[in-house]
């Protein structure tokens, strides 16, 4: 089971933002899903806030940075969880 998430600034970096944006670590242990998104998108609003806040277009880098972030992370939180709940259904 998959306990903590880093997210990093990968989908602001695809926006041109800075390498040395940073990025968060977001503990899963004992959260629902309601919990682990609304955690994830809140690390996602402070990782792109450092990566895009010299951007020209700030708002709009910030707000496809946010959304692209969020989407990837939760993405991977899903992938990780999937072969545990296969092996679940399985028994």
């Amino acid at each position: 089971m998959i306990r903590t998430l880093a997210l990093t600034a990968a989908a602001a970096l695809a926006i041109g933002a800075p390498a040395h944006a940073g990025g968060v670590r977001v503990d899963l242990a004992g959260k629902s899903p309601a919990q682990v998104e609304a955690d994830v998108a809140k690390a996602a609003r402070s990782v792109c806030f450092r990566a895009t806040r010299n951007e020209t277009l700030m708002l709009h880098a910030y707000t496809r940075c946010v959304k692209a972030t969020t989407k990837a992370s939760l993405d991977t939180y899903a992938a990780a969880q999937a072969p545990s709940n296969a092996a679940l259904a399985a028994r």
